[in-house]
């Protein structure tokens, strides 16, 4: 049995080798929630997204329009990543950029507490 020291579970894959990927058409895939992504561009870099939801100000995106925008920021391989509530982008030195939902407010103080993060750090 092998052992992982990291693991993502998530999904759909976006986009895969350039192509997006066939989405079931459940109301997961239909509805417009926050949603968060990550993906790989051809030169190697890395794009963590974000989109907000769930107030007048931001309607967020079905799975169909967040594989489109990671095409069109020309990623490769593109990944799906926990969204509703718990999309929260937080950068060191500026604290939660984006409006995460969870309050109901479109402030940056609706952040849910979870178990998991992607954590990139610079060498």
């Amino acid at each position: 049995m092998e052992l992982y020291e990291d693991l993502v579970a998530a999904g759909p894959l976006l986009i895969h080798d350039s192509r997006i990927q066939l989405f079931e058409q459940d109301a997961f895939n239909l509805s417009r929630h926050p949603r968060a992504a990550c993906c790989t561009t051809s030169n190697g870099k890395l794009i963590l997204l974000t989109v907000d939801g769930r107030s007048s100000e931001s309607g967020g995106m079905t799975i169909d329009e967040l594989a489109l925008l990671m095409k069109d920021l020309n990623c490769v391989n593109a990944l799906n990543l926990d969204g509703g509530g718990s999309t929260t982008m937080w950068i060191k030195g500026k604290g939660v950029v984006n409006h995460p939902s969870d309050n109901g407010k479109f402030d940056h103080e609706g952040a849910r507490a979870v178990a998991n993060a992607i954590i990139v750090k610079q060498n």
